[in-house]
């Protein structure tokens, strides 16, 4: 062990230096007018005080301590206590964010009148103003965003109080209000361009997945806000919208997945370019907002099955906080001053994600799939059943009929299964399984709401005044006379008993005659 060294006596300028020990809470608390005294030099910078211990130093009270001035936090400082005089940017900052709104729900409008010459530059300038922002504001959120408030000159405790109530949230916007509306409008524009790809210009993708690829990036962001990670503030209400849009953005990502797989020899999806600068692109913005956490969706690798996972969860959280008006007459309804609140209407919502996610179901590829999100949308429908939607002839038909489809589905997902197991081993051993018991029901849960439907739509179709159909009320009979006679030539082949089977065969017969003549329907008995 080596011997412990002396320590060099103290020199003559290490005296003059020598102060006393402040008391109090902190060991080194002074201000800039009465702080203690620095070296001659004037450093405005904390210098620890060098002490130095002989041998036969036991004294406690030469313990080191530091030299710290304070400085006031500048006006404005969320940790500033005194009053900040306000800002003139904040008048204008407001304004833009008022002007956003009104152009966005301009947009919204024109686009859910089908008015795509109008929609279409009213969208476009939307994603410019936002660009704009991201490029100015690296939480775009300030633009509406409370003042903060004073500190509170009281400690607050550590650990909550468990009995401590939540603070209830005053703010006028959802931290979420401008992601929702950039997220909306790439969304809006990426529709509207699946639709007619020509209408996008020369420097904009002419394929609609960029849009809902950036609009994904966008939700994503909304959720990694500071304002919603940091733990501080009020409890914030949820963005349903933003929650429902984001879902539906998901089954449009699905569909494209399922389009590319379905066409093996079309060339892939171009992989994202890398852009010069945030400022050469709203994308380019977009993508340097991104989490680092978070991975982008892929065309070619990603499963349909988990993409509609990850909608319903979005669906899940909107339509629970979404609000459950009393049903009303649209003409009367009150209507939200807000420019970006688009006319709401529950069912409507609840329909158009039913209607969507079941004509992805049709199209997945494993009977599993289909029976489960057939199932799903199902359930949506009947939720429109309970809260008495259906109590109203606007919806009554379209739900029947959309239920009916739903239950098709499920009684179709595992014929072709069954059809190849009585190939094998003889139908009378096939039809008595769990899986043609699970499809005999599921088909006659389908005839029970397509015979509802054509019921409930008997004026509709027919016109008990005499009128003449339209064109498009004629599609919807042939569709539904379509569905009804798949359901019961189906269900007829899995039927055992010889007499139900000749009568399914009859009414479907009678549907269609003229279709039915080149079904494979088969009368043997095996």
């Amino acid at each position: 062990m080596l011997p412990r060294l002396p320590s060099p006596p103290p020199t003559a300028a290490m005296s003059a230096r020598k102060v006393a020990r402040p008391r109090g809470l902190w060991k080194g608390r002074g201000t800039p007018k009465h702080g203690l005294a620095l070296d001659s030099d004037d450093d405005p910078r904390p210098r620890k005080r060098q002490r130095y211990q002989r041998s036969d130093d036991t004294d406690d009270d030469d313990d080191e301590y530091y030299l710290l001035e304070y400085s006031p936090e500048p006006p404005g400082s969320p940790y500033s206590d005194m009053d900040s005089e306000p800002d003139p940017a904040v008048e204008t900052k407001v304004e833009d964010w008022e002007d956003l709104k009104e152009l966005f729900g301009r947009a919204a409008e024109q686009y859910d009148c089908d008015d795509v010459t109008e929609a279409l530059p009213l969208l476009r300038g939307v994603i410019h103003e936002c660009h704009r922002f991201l490029l100015l504001y690296e939480d775009p959120s300030v633009l509406f965003a409370e003042p903060n408030r004073p500190r509170s000159k009281s400690p607050e405790p550590i650990s909550p109080t468990l009995n401590k109530p939540r603070k209830k949230c005053k703010c006028k916007e959802s931290p979420t209000a401008f992601h929702a509306i950039l997220g909306t409008a790439l969304f809006l524009f990426g529709n509207l361009i699946a639709q007619d790809p020509s209408l996008a210009l020369p420097d904009e993708p002419s394929s609609a997945a960029p849009y809902w690829l950036a609009a994904l990036d966008v939700f994503e962001t909304s959720e990694n806000l500071p304002s919603r990670t940091s733990g501080r503030g009020c409890e914030a209400p949820e963005d349903w919208r933003m929650a429902l849009v984001w879902g539906r953005t998901l089954l449009c990502i699905t569909d494209e997945v399922l389009t590319l797989a379905a066409n093996p020899s079309a060339p892939p999806p171009p992989p994202e370019p890398k852009w010069p600068s945030p400022a050469s692109s709203p994308f380019a913005a977009i993508a340097m907002r991104r989490p680092p956490s978070s991975r982008r969706i892929s065309l070619t690798t990603s499963i349909p099955h988990d993409l509609l996972l990850l909608a319903m969860d979005q669906f899940t959280r909107g339509i629970f906080h979404m609000p459950h008006p009393a049903h009303e007459d649209p003409a009367s309804a009150s209507t939200s001053s807000d420019p970006r609140v688009r006319p709401f209407s529950r069912a409507k919502e609840l329909f158009t994600i039913a209607r969507e996610v079941l004509a992805l179901a049709e199209r997945l590829p494993a009977p599993e799939e289909r029976t489960r999100w057939a199932a799903w949308a199902d359930g949506i429908l009947n939720q429109m059943d309970m809260e008495g939607d259906t109590a109203r002839a606007e919806w009554r038909g379209p739900v029947t009929r959309a239920r009916g489809r739903c239950w098709l589905v499920v009684g179709t997902a595992r014929v072709e299964d069954i059809e190849e197991a009585a190939e094998a081993r003889g139908w009378d051993a096939v039809l008595d399984e769990e899986d043609a018991d699970e499809a005999r029901e599921g088909l006659g849960r389908a005839i029970e709401f397509f015979e509802r439907a054509a019921g409930s739509a008997k004026g509709e179709f027919g016109g008990e005044d005499g009128e003449e159909m339209t064109e498009e009320l004629k599609a919807e009979e042939e569709e539904l006379r379509a569905f009804l006679a798949e359901a019961l030539l189906t269900l007829a082949n899995l039927t055992k008993e010889e007499d139900k089977r000749e009568d399914l065969y009859s009414r479907a017969q009678a549907l269609g005659a003229d279709d039915l003549e080149d079904m494979d329907v088969d009368d043997d008995d095996e």
